[in-house]
């Protein structure tokens, strides 16, 4: 089993640097997330009021999919502003959950280029209480960090899963019976998650563990590459650059090759792919 490439910490420099840059500080805007799957930033005032991203469900879908929500009430909801049984409460925290989940699908997958645009983009619905991008990008970092901790961690959008013959559905609880039934083969953990109306993160991490558990296997060629290891840093607030030059970075690291200024990949970006050693046989 192979974890996450480590271009996703490329994946994650340039996200942070474009959430972090002077463009985006302050401004109200949209960041367009050029890659696989990339995505869209909402931007107010310096902070995230949405993000969407084809590689995460969206607030609609989380609330359609859980039957939280009719589709007729939805549509009410965009074209009128009624919540009926929805309170604005819970609709800011399925937004925020589902904005958590965009940026980690985003950061999982391949970013090629950031761009900012001062023009507003409609979104289907925002927090009412915009989040911080280095608080974003924190809970990020996590969680990029907690999946490479797992025994088996798998890549979102590239691994996909065969139901393991021991495997019986009514056996499992109600998310890992969920995984199961869709775990055709053919279907990668963002995929589970769509067809089950769940979050990617979640539906990942507990199909990381059903991998160690026998419960699912990875089919063969679908298997993402690793390079090699990187050391891991905490992620630290912004702030100025020191007078100072920033040393460069190792020779093993490949930043000279990320089109960020040194100080902020120094400063402010984790190294988030420190592997454990493998024991050698």
């Amino acid at each position: 089993m192979t974890p996450l490439k480590t271009g996703t910490q490329l994946s994650f420099d340039l996200l942070a640097g474009a959430l972090t840059g002077r463009d985006a500080a302050r401004a109200t805007g949209t960041l367009h997330v050029l890659g696989n799957p990339g995505g869209i930033v909402h931007l107010h005032d310096g902070g995230i009021t949405c993000i969407e991203s084809a590689g995460a469900p969206g607030t609609d879908a989380l609330l359609l999919r859980t039957g939280r929500l009719s589709e007729s009430e939805w549509t009410s909801a965009l074209t009128t502003g009624t919540l009926g049984t929805l309170g604005e409460t819970e609709l800011h925290v399925v937004t925020m959950m589902a904005t958590h989940d965009a940026a980690f699908s985003i950061v999982a997958g391949d970013v090629e280029e950031c761009s900012f645009t001062p023009q507003v983009l409609d979104a289907p619905v925002t927090m009412t209480a915009a989040i911080d991008p280095v608080d974003l990008l924190q809970e990020t970092s996590r969680r990029i960090t907690s999946l490479q901790a797992l025994e088996h961690p798998l890549c979102p959008h590239r691994e996909r899963l065969a139901a393991a013959r021991a495997a019986t559905v009514r056996d499992l609880g109600p998310v890992r019976g969920e995984i199961v039934a869709h775990a055709t083969g053919r279907r990668t953990t963002r995929d589970i998650a769509f067809a089950a109306g769940r979050s990617v993160y979640p539906v990942t991490v507990e199909a990381c563990r059903m991998v160690a558990d026998g419960l699912l296997t990875v089919v063969p060629g679908t298997s993402a590459v690793v390079r090699g290891p990187q050391p891991a840093i905490p992620l630290r607030p912004r702030r100025p650059p020191p007078p100072s030059p920033v040393p460069g970075p190792p020779a093993d690291d490949d930043g000279d090759d990320v089109p960020l200024p040194r100080s902020l990949r120094h400063q402010l970006l984790p190294k988030l792919f420190k592997q454990p050693e493998r024991k050698k046989p």
